[in-house]
């Protein structure tokens, strides 16, 4: 009968700790927001844009589904971009090389495809619309791509920080198949949404257990 009540407590808690662990995830964000420009949102000036950006694995320390990735309007203007596209990848590079293809550590994965990506009139964080989740390794940087071509003409300013060393944004106008652009230091202000994750707690199961030694 103790046998039998312990099976039962331990599928109880299984399911307890699995739906509890399915409703939940992490919001972490990155950076600070001292500063701002419309890079890549830069409709105002350019008809086109490639652009990467990277976040450090010591900013963000989590392993994990991300589900969508926010920046945040600076002053509540808001621009459409056509022929939009969001990738992410993980990399290893701290500083980004201008070669954008050399920044990819493995293939990138398209998260959003759309014929049309309008940021809201709002000023604050706004998502880029993933249709798809990408599984984050906590080892490697992560790896933020944004194309787009074509516009209504109308530039969004984004919360970004002062310049740290090296190239944690690369970009090219005008082209968004380009292959090299020019970089700077500036990092963004973000936000990772990940979602639910399904892994038990490995000590749960030894809690119980103790429960009926």
């Amino acid at each position: 009968m103790k046998r039998w009540g312990m099976v039962i407590l331990i599928v109880a808690l299984t399911l307890g700790v699995a739906a509890s662990a399915l409703a939940s995830g992490r919001r972490i964000y990155c950076y600070s927001a001292n500063a701002n420009d419309p890079c890549p949102f830069w409709g105002a000036s350019y008809s086109g844009m490639r652009f990467q950006t990277n976040v450090e694995q010591s900013r963000i320390r989590y392993a994990g589904s991300i589900n969508e990735v926010e920046y945040y309007n600076y002053d509540g203007a808001s621009g459409r971009y056509n022929n939009y596209r969001v990738y992410l990848c993980h990399t290893t590079r701290t500083s980004l090389s201008t070669t954008f293809g050399v920044n990819y550590y493995a293939a990138p994965v398209l998260v959003a495809s759309r014929s049309a990506f309008t940021i809201p009139a709002v000023r604050g964080w706004f998502g880029l619309r993933m249709t798809r989740s990408f599984a984050y390794d906590n080892v490697r940087h992560l790896l933020i791509e944004i194309r787009w071509e074509g516009d209504n003409a109308i530039s969004v300013p984004i919360y970004n920080n002062d310049p740290l060393s090296g190239n944690r944004r690369v970009w090219a106008v005008n082209d968004p198949n380009a292959e090299t652009g020019r970089g700077d230091g500036r990092a963004y202000y973000t936000r990772l949404n990940f979602g639910y994750y399904t892994a038990v707690e490995p000590t749960s199961l030894g809690r119980v257990k103790a429960i009926f030694e």
